[in-house]
């Protein structure tokens, strides 16, 4: 069924190919779908071409494409235009549906990163084994360390646990800071070679 817009030239009346589309706005505002086919059907390919200059994928062309339309219906009764055409709103439209879907392309295409940085990072909270491995190491060191003699274990306690400076370490050891620098590289060197020893390792 048509409405009173496309009557036939003889009753005076513009059909809705010869409106302008100022004239075709004001139907749209009236909930004339009609109007927005009419639209649809003179800028459409326009809004298409623009969309596919910047956006990759046809899908996310024709749905940019479609939903600037979508737009134009849903929010026509607050569109104000300059002009006789609705050409350039479409299009500004268009451009922002565009940088939305830029944004939600770049957001997920970090979350797939993401994913797969995680993905290949293996887990880094100790199993059960580590913990025990690693209880043991402890108590092999808390050993180690009070068996030492002075001023060793003064250099191993200052520099090692309580990461004190070489010369805080000389002044409370009586000894010189490079006695102490000597020291706690033969302390590093013998904990290393036991420590492997003791996991097995060469």
């Amino acid at each position: 069924m048509r409405d009173q817009t496309e009557t036939s030239p003889e009753t005076g009346v513009l059909s809705r190919s010869e409106q302008s589309d100022r004239d075709l706005l004001r139907a749209l505002v009236e909930g004339r779908r009609g109007a927005l086919a009419t639209l649809y059907d003179r800028h459409s390919r326009v809004v298409y071409a623009y969309t596919a200059a910047r956006l990759e994928g046809r899908e996310d062309i024709e749905e940019i494409s479609q939903d600037a339309f979508v737009t134009l219906w849903r929010k026509r009764s607050t569109i104000t235009i300059a002009g006789d055409s609705l050409l350039p709103w479409l299009l500004v439209t268009s451009r922002n549906l565009i940088a939305n879907r830029r944004r939600s392309l770049l957001a997920a295409g970090k979350r797939r990163a993401s994913a797969a940085v995680d993905e290949a990072t293996p887990d880094s909270k100790p199993g059960p084994d580590e913990l025990v491995e690693r209880d043991q190491l402890l108590a092999y060191v808390e050993a180690a360390a009070s068996a030492l003699p002075e001023p060793d274990r003064t250099v191993f306690e200052l520099c090692i646990r309580g990461d004190h400076s070489y010369e805080d370490a000389a002044a409370q050891a009586g000894i010189t800071p490079g006695a102490v620098r000597n020291r706690l590289s033969r302390l590093r060197a013998r904990l290393r070679n036991e420590l492997h020893t003791l996991r097995g390792t060469p």
